[in-house]
């Protein structure tokens, strides 16, 4: 297993998994990690298997099917931005600390394809000591060097309990009042 260069938080350990050729294959499903628009089919809609890569970066693979399908036969960018957003997240994943997008640049340079393999690449360009990472990825036709989008993001870390808690407090402080 490729070790994370950037530390997880003091007493996170991310769980070993073992893929039948070596790999340490992780993302979006390892350890069943699911976001709750995906956890009901089992799988990421996006395609996503991605990955540890090395220096802290994860790789993989993503394919989107028509019901991602955007005007002209071609990926809705926001699937493509959700896909990224993903492939970021991940990042701190394989770090095993919890974060929560702050904030995210897409860039696109082409057309997203529908089924299609593509490759994705995400890695952390820096985490500051209050655990402020900054993140870039990229997602590439199989076999092309040239992105066909690339995002950049801020993600912080967060005590799930806490987190969470403070969202809830503040709703319910709002009487979820619609407006």
């Amino acid at each position: 297993m490729t070790p994370v260069s950037l530390p997880a938080r003091p007493g996170a350990v991310p769980a070993p998994v073992e893929s039948p050729d070596g790999a340490a294959p992780f993302g979006i499903e390892f350890d069943k990690m699911l976001c709750m628009g995906c956890r009901p089919a089992g799988r990421c809609r996006f395609g996503l298997v991605l990955r540890r890569g090395e220096n802290g970066a994860v790789e993989g693979t993503a394919r989107f099917s028509a019901e991602h399908e955007g005007a002209g036969g071609v990926v809705h960018g926001g699937s493509v931005m959700g896909a990224l957003d993903e492939a970021c997240g991940a990042v701190t994943i394989a770090a095993a600390v919890l974060s929560v997008t702050a904030e995210m640049n897409v860039a696109f340079r082409r057309p997203v394809p529908l089924d299609r393999e593509l490759d994705v690449r995400s890695w952390p360009e820096s985490r500051d000591e209050r655990g402020h990472w900054t993140i870039h990825a990229e997602l590439y036709l199989s076999g092309d060097d040239r992105p066909l989008c690339h995002a950049r993001a801020r993600f912080v870390e967060r005590d799930p309990a806490e987190h969470y808690g403070r969202f809830k407090e503040w709703l319910d402080g709002r009487g979820n009042a619609a407006g």
